[in-house]
């Protein structure tokens, strides 16, 4: 059974005591993110990014441009809105962008599906609502994955693509990232999957000298007074390309 906690900073998903997730949420100074995220043998795959800044953390939703210009680093203000019951995997966040007046509200929510033999499965939704501003987003709009330090690191994306040249800048449907944990020596991996609803994505590779996917949404508007929502599953897997079927983890999310 799935478990929750709560803290003024954390929530963390167990299911039987063994840790799946935590999202960190309390330090208006970061974006909200998932780390650690655990496969079901226990291994850790994200890397909380604590020296390596120029990463969004874990796994994490960014914001690009709006109107052509970043937002103001710094949220006005982030808060949990409480679930009924201890017993459920899923959560959501809600961000208030600080600028003139409240210029986008952020909603990040989670689903957290129970654990599969080889596999974690994690359905996010971001909404995001213009309270009194057209805007028009663009750049680094995404969900990305910080992978933990592993050997052998390779990219892959649904064309069947392998390698960071060959996947960085490309659309695709899917895009993961896999290695061997440098520390465990266990195969592990995460697959991103952009929900069709979203349009286009273009991701972004690096598996040389760091393990970071990313998912880049198309450009897109929200007007005033409307809400923009984007739609992701994210999967952590025990295995590598070759041996977990991810376009069958894709087609149970799309089917």
């Amino acid at each position: 059974m799935l478990h929750r906690e709560v803290t003024e900073k954390e929530i963390s998903i167990t299911e039987d005591g063994a840790p799946i997730l935590t999202c960190c949420y309390g330090d208006l100074e970061r974006p909200s993110y998932c780390h650690p995220l655990y496969v079901p043998n226990g291994q850790v795959v994200t890397e909380g990014a604590e020296t390596r800044a120029q990463y969004p953390p874990g796994v994490c939703f960014a914001l690009g441009t709006a109107n052509g210009e970043r937002l103001d680093q710094q949220p006005l203000t982030r808060q949990r809105i409480p679930s009924v019951g201890e017993t459920s995997g899923a959560f959501t966040i809600v961000t208030t962008w600080r600028a003139q007046e409240p210029l986008l509200i952020e909603t990040l929510t989670v689903q957290v599906q129970p654990r599969q033999t080889e596999a974690q499965v994690l359905d996010i939704e971001i909404s995001l609502h213009a309270p009194t501003t057209s805007l028009e987003f663009a750049g680094n709009t995404g969900i990305g994955y910080y992978a933990v330090e592993m050997e052998y690191r390779r990219a892959m994306n649904a064309d069947g693509r392998i390698g960071e040249s060959e996947v960085n800048g490309g659309v695709s449907v899917w895009g993961t990232l896999c290695g061997i944990t440098a520390a465990e020596q266990e195969g592990v991996g995460v697959a991103i999957f952009p929900h069709p609803e979203n349009g286009e994505t273009t991701f972004s590779a690096e598996d040389a000298s760091f393990g970071f996917l990313f998912a880049q949404a198309t450009p897109f508007s929200v007007e005033a007074g409307e809400t923009h929502i984007l739609k992701y599953r994210v999967l952590a897997y025990i295995g590598d390309l070759f041996t977990v079927d991810v376009w069958q983890f894709h087609q149970n999310y799309i089917g």
